[in-house]
């Protein structure tokens, strides 16, 4: 089982290194960077030094584009939108909203650009995180509706509505699956599908450019049995091999309130049993320092290690 962890980085070489090599003790093989549009901007140290210094320690590295468009992920700060306000979601009565549309020809061509960035720059995959059911009506998704359905979007029954969503986030993953392997070859591409995104579990899989899909099962701050977790993680487990993809799962080191670190091990101990290809943590040191950080971040990051140790033991 491949181990890594996710990591917001630093834009001084320094202070990767000294990340990577703790990262590397606990025997991880990936470490996946959550880089934002502003490390291509401004802080460009933090993907101009990383892939090398990864590849030092012997991890592997891959990118995660965290917060893009203001639609994917946390950490939403889309430097793109501003200069290019015509790719925002717009409501159903003409409002712009804050996200912006994975529909939108010009997002989808940033989105290539940072890709093409990232290979040049020596990332070995690319991670397409948590594309999920959209609310738009703007004029892409108003013509893609149109070239798809025949119909008006604004107008549309609800049960197509729901449908195209849905076929938008696996065009939006094979599009983007595709253009890496069309243009990087060896570069692996992988998907995160939340649980509330099963319904796209299946035909995301069945993309031929697609290597690697996974879900995410962030239950520590809730009641719910870890046992039910199993299921989930079956179900993703199966429709990978069906389509022979590889399988991983990520265990939830973000946000988890005080008190709560035993759930950490215990949804990890479920994780661990059901023997995904790979397992991923978000993110290093309880992603302490941000909005996202639990509250006390030494004890949940703690519990994370203990699994990560667990892992590879024989």
């Amino acid at each position: 089982m491949r181990t890594g962890v996710a990591y917001m980085g630093h834009h001084n070489p320094r202070h990767i290194k000294t990340d990577l090599e703790d990262i590397r003790r606990l025997g991880c093989d990936d470490v996946l960077l959550a880089a934002q549009e502003n490390d291509f901007v401004y802080m460009t140290g933090k993907l101009e030094f990383f892939p090398k210094l990864a590849r030092d320690f012997g991890i592997r590295p891959l990118a995660i584009f965290w917060g893009m468009l203001n639609f994917f992920g946390g950490g939403r700060s889309s430097q793109f939108l501003l200069e290019y306000p015509d790719a925002h979601q717009v409501s159903r009565s003409g409002e712009y909203n804050p996200s912006g549309c994975y529909n939108h020809t010009h997002a989808l061509g940033y989105v290539k650009q940072m890709i093409d960035c990232i290979a040049e720059l020596g990332f070995e995959g690319y991670f397409i995180d948590e594309p999920t059911l959209s609310e738009c009506f703007c004029p892409a998704c108003r013509a893609l509706f149109e070239e798809m359905y025949s119909a008006d979007l604004r107008q549309a029954d609800e049960a197509d509505i729901k449908n195209f969503r849905q076929r938008c986030v696996g065009r939006y993953i094979e599009l983007l699956s595709g253009y890496i392997k069309q243009t990087y070859p060896k570069m692996e591409t992988l998907c995160c599908l939340m649980p509330c995104d099963k319904d796209v579990w299946d035909s995301a899989a069945g993309g031929k450019n697609l290597d690697n899909l996974g879900t995410d099962i962030y239950w520590v701050n809730e009641d719910v049995d870890v046992k039910e977790m199993s299921p989930l993680v079956r179900d993703m487990a199966r429709i990978c091999k069906s389509h022979g993809k590889k399988h991983h799962q990520w265990l939830q080191c973000w946000g988890v309130r005080k008190g709560r670190e035993q759930r950490i091990k215990a949804q990890g101990e479920v994780l661990l049993a059901e023997k995904p290809d790979a397992l991923y943590i978000w993110a290093y040191q309880a992603q302490a320092g941000t909005s996202e950080s639990c509250e006390d971040p030494e004890a949940a990051w703690e519990a994370a290690c203990g699994i990560l140790r667990k892992a590879k033991q024989p």
